[in-house]
């Protein structure tokens, strides 16, 4: 007979390897209130996790080139886990050649993590 497969939160904690939603959620929900403040709209936001337990909470706003240039902007409000702090980036894409530079990054505030112990690899 076969092991019954349960959701990432129906999981064990011991057994559960992704961060569930309910444990970074408020993580989340602060990093974008971050970004409400630090960004213009619109704004994207991006969830990674990762078996050893380590999330990463992204929230993104482009600026397209205007008419006379070939440059865009992207301004991103960042947290991840390992590093407990949210950063603030800016980054010139040149739209011809799609080549990225960091112009700035700056630390903005420290979060905990809320996930509990990571997992060895």
């Amino acid at each position: 007979m076969s092991q019954p497969h349960f959701s990432p939160e129906q999981q064990l904690s011991d057994e559960r390897q992704i961060p569930s939603i309910e444990t970074i959620g408020p993580v989340v929900d602060e990093v974008i209130d971050i970004a409400r403040r630090e960004l213009d709209a619109p704004r994207s936001v991006e969830i990674e996790t990762w078996e050893d337990r380590e999330f990463l909470v992204r929230i993104i706003h482009w600026s397209a080139p205007g008419v006379n240039t070939r440059y865009g902007y992207e301004t991103a409000i960042q947290y991840h886990s390992d590093r407990e702090t949210v950063e603030a980036f800016l980054i010139e894409e040149d739209t011809h050649t799609d080549e990225r530079e960091r112009l700035l990054k700056t630390e903005l505030e420290t979060i905990p993590d809320p996930v509990g112990e990571k997992i060895a690899e």
